[in-house]
């Protein structure tokens, strides 16, 4: 056993405030909302930032129709977003309808999917235009620290 190299120890995050500079958009129509007016309840949220060497990763559930999109915008890595419903008879149903703009076309999503979106390809546009019940959402990438062009 001697030279053997000691292993990584995993890391538990319960992080749910963003990073400064991640998302300040979202302020311009909570600033003046308490946490029980925000559609948007915070899971958690995990980068660099908050645990030296982790990807970013972030994760909501979105509880009510938000009438703003977020800004189109591109990142250096691939992303994923996820959209899950909480139809327990029926995962599949997102009980909500969508709209995500990817390269310039817009989807309105119904179903619980995960979209892939390469690195460079602008996205955004995302509106919660109706929620019927809460939806799940998450987004990752290989990124260390959420960033992107325009800065969102």
């Amino acid at each position: 056993m001697a030279n053997q190299e000691a292993q990584p120890k995993a890391v538990y995050c319960t992080n749910v405030g963003l990073p400064k500079g991640v998302h300040e958009f979202e302020t311009d129509d909570t600033a003046t909302k308490g946490p029980n007016e925000d559609p948007i309840k915070r899971v958690i949220y995990m980068d660099d930032r908050i645990v030296p060497g982790s990807f970013y990763v972030e994760a909501v559930w979105v509880m009510g129709s938000i009438p703003r999109s977020h800004p189109e915008h591109v990142h250096e890595y691939d992303e994923i977003v996820g959209f899950v419903g909480s139809n327990m008879d029926d995962p599949g149903d997102l009980g909500a309808e969508i709209d995500f703009v990817v390269d310039g076309v817009k989807t309105t999503i119904t179903k619980t999917c995960f979209i892939h979106v390469p690195a460079g390809v602008k996205h955004g546009g995302l509106c919660f235009r109706k929620i019927d019940r809460p939806v799940f959402q998450i987004a990752m990438s290989r990124m260390s620290a959420y960033s992107s062009v325009p800065p969102t």
